[in-house]
């Protein structure tokens, strides 16, 4: 519930400029919980959705600070969104606008001030949405919370592996010095199949290795559910939507637009039948799949 006699649509009609909104006077830590339960209680939205949001509303206000603004208008939000734009990736930005608009049009009643910026538009939105591109990466990966899972992050995103996969894998089953992994390797090489990880992911796992617990074959120690809630709790924070699953489709496509064929794309990912790479050993051979990978030169943080 608001705070007993705040009511956010008042603030547009309390500026001495009818284009201009007077947040300043308000206490910032007031003004966001009440759109924090404008969100959840008026709105109905999601606690993740409103915690992003809420990533948004505080690095607007610590802008608004910072330059004096006290009464926001368009060209206020628009020089925030400038400052913005350049180092944000569409989806973020996308969601940087969603979120302003859930502010300014829905909690404080002020649509002609938002409604002017509109999303960023792609020939296929629904897909790069879906799919990060390396600046989601990048501050996504600045907010995990611990090194184990900023190796898997990166794990992850340089092998094409699944998350199952990931969690089953076990010391024995990667050659650390050729970065080379044999995921659900059994001695059968008609059930297994090779993939890589980059030297950004090699780093990071020299940060956790010390961190292993003694006794636990397992390379990360966890399971399935505890990588998925560590995304979810770095997407809140970051204000960034990444689930493991994204990380993967990634790698795929930017390995083709590093210009890796799609029969070796399907190999690192483990996609082709056993059949198909005994047919084409050697072109799908570790030696000639580790050549690929390297030339392809795959980076995550850079």
């Amino acid at each position: 519930m608001r705070p007993a006699g705040f009511e956010p649509a008042s603030l547009a009609r309390e500026a001495t400029n009818p284009r201009k909104v007077n947040i300043g006077e308000r206490e910032p830590q007031e003004l966001k919980k009440s759109f924090e339960e404008f969100c959840l209680i008026d709105l109905g939205l999601s606690e993740s959705t409103v915690r992003r949001h809420l990533v948004v509303i505080r690095d607007l206000l610590r802008f608004l600070r910072e330059n004096n603004i006290a009464a926001v208008g368009r060209e206020d939000i628009r020089q925030y969104l400038k400052a913005k734009r350049e180092g944000d990736a569409d989806s973020t930005y996308a969601n940087r606008i969603k979120a302003l608009r859930r502010f300014f049009r829905d909690f404080l009643g002020a649509e002609e001030l938002i409604g002017s910026f509109e999303l960023p538009r792609t020939p296929r939105e629904s897909d790069a949405l879906e799919i990060p591109d390396k600046g989601d990466l990048r501050k996504f990966f600045d907010n995990i919370d611990m090194s184990k899972y900023r190796a898997i992050f990166l794990f992850k995103a340089t092998s094409g592996l699944r998350t199952s996969e990931v969690a089953s894998l076990k010391t024995g089953d990667v050659d650390f010095e050729k970065r080379m992994v044999v995921p659900n390797h059994d001695g059968n090489t008609k059930r297994s199949y090779v993939t890589f990880y980059n030297r950004e992911t090699e780093r990071e796992l020299e940060e956790f290795f010390p961190k292993r617990e003694n006794g636990d074959e397992r390379l990360f120690q966890t399971t399935v559910r505890p990588i998925q809630k560590a995304f979810q709790r770095a997407s809140d924070e970051s204000g960034i939507k990444i689930s493991p699953k994204m990380l993967r489709k990634w790698f795929a496509k930017e390995m083709r637009n590093l210009n890796v064929s799609g029969e070796h794309i399907d190999a690192f990912c483990g996609r082709l039948p056993s059949s198909i790479r005994a047919k084409h050993y050697t072109d799908l051979s570790p030696e000639r799949l580790r050549e690929v990978y390297e030339d392809a030169g795959i980076t995550v943080l850079s």
